[in-house]
Formats: structure tokens, sequence, C-alpha cells
């Protein structure tokens, strides 16, 4: 591969903590691709809407068997309508919600758990260092 060819994956979004927690590992596994691999964002560089037929591109079934040839596309697609992830469109495609992903930000842990980890030790975690007695 040459310096200016795109690479194969962007790492601009990542699943919401909720999707993540709610979803099956194979279907944290398509999201992820989804929101990741080139072949299946647009110009700028957001989840593309997917056919659902094979015969044009890019399809669900695509990204499926993309992640593993061993997933079931039907029954990943039924776990992500069945849990609001996804929602079929009068075209005929599958549209990934936006609510499902977020933008990664390099540097920055959201989760309380991860702020609380990063906190310096003998300070009080949610305080400021001036209302420390």
């Amino acid at each position: 591969m040459n310096s200016s060819s795109p690479p194969n994956f962007v790492c601009r979004w990542e699943p919401t903590e909720l999707a993540s927690t709610i979803l099956s590992a194979s279907s944290r596994e398509v999201v992820r691709h989804w929101i990741s691999a080139v072949a299946f964002l647009d110009e700028n560089q957001h989840p593309v809407l997917l056919a659902m037929s094979n015969e044009s591109e890019p399809s669900f079934n695509q990204l499926v068997q993309a992640v593993d040839p061993g997933f079931a596309p039907s029954v990943v697609l039924n776990e992500l309508l069945r849990k609001g992830i996804v929602e079929q469109v009068d075209s005929g495609c599958v549209l990934l919600r936006r609510s499902t992903y977020i933008q990664d930000v390099p540097g920055f842990e959201t989760s309380p758990k991860a702020r609380r980890q990063k906190h310096r030790s003998g300070s009080v975690a949610g305080r400021r260092h001036s209302d420390e007695a």
C-alpha cells in the first residue's frame, strides 16, 4: 500500500456505552466495523446507509460477512432492529442511528470509572482542589 491510499479503518467514532452494554458481542463487532471501516463510511467518514440486498453496494450482508463469515446477517439485523440501534428506511436500506456512536476524542475518558482512576490519590473525587480542607 502506498502512502497516498486511504487507510482501511478510521478512528473517528466509537460506540456509545449504552450500545456497547445492550448488544451481544457479535452485534457490537458489526457496529464497530460499520463506524470504522472505510468501505462502510461516506466521504465525511459517517456510516453509510446499507442496502438490504447484495445487488447494490455496500450491503448489510457484506458488512456482517466482513466482520465474521460465521455470523448470520439476519440474526444480527434482528437484534439491531429490536434494540433500536438501526432502522429500515423506505428505500429498503438500513440506517445506523446517530445515537449509537459518539465522536472518539483521544485522551478524553468519558466514563466516571475512568475519571476516578485517573484522579490523583489523596484527594476527594468530584471536588476542586480549592474545596478540600
